[in-house]
């Protein structure tokens, strides 16, 4: 998905812009930092999480043991959880009227996350800042 398909398919479905936070790969894309990515992650409180799955159809995609909480797909686009919600509430930017993760916030999770494609994701960030970021801060 790129920008503008991600801006349409989020204004779609109305969300409370208070109760979630576009985040990772789908952030890069809002920050015009990456092309396209194939869903939308969002991260959400834990009051908009249970709305979320009583109102939409939700599919599961998978538990997550170490913050013991479902991640859901909606339509398979929108896939969310509460998982990053709580670390980042106020470290975001309004992008054309949705709260998006701010780029430090989106370097601290790929960091976190320091997967083959996070690895990835930090050098087009590095581009884009066209500064050297640390790849593990454990």
């Amino acid at each position: 998905m790129k920008r503008t398909e991600i801006i349409e398919e989020l204004k779609k479905y109305d969300f409370d812009e208070k109760e979630y936070l576009v985040i990772s790969s789908a952030a890069l894309v809002i920050h015009g930092i990456k092309e396209e990515t194939k869903d939308i992650d969002i991260s959400v409180t834990r009051k908009y999480y249970q709305y979320l799955e009583e109102h939409y159809e939700c599919e599961l995609e998978r538990y997550d043991d170490k913050n013991h909480v479902n991640i859901y797909y909606i339509h398979g686009i929108i896939n969310f959880s509460t998982n990053y919600y709580s670390e980042d509430i106020d470290d975001f930017v309004m992008i054309d009227g949705i709260r998006v993760q701010s780029i430090p916030a989106i370097i601290r999770l790929k960091q976190m996350l320091n997967r083959p494609k996070d690895l990835r994701d930090l050098e087009l960030i590095e581009k884009f800042l066209n500064r050297k970021i640390p790849r593990n801060i454990t």
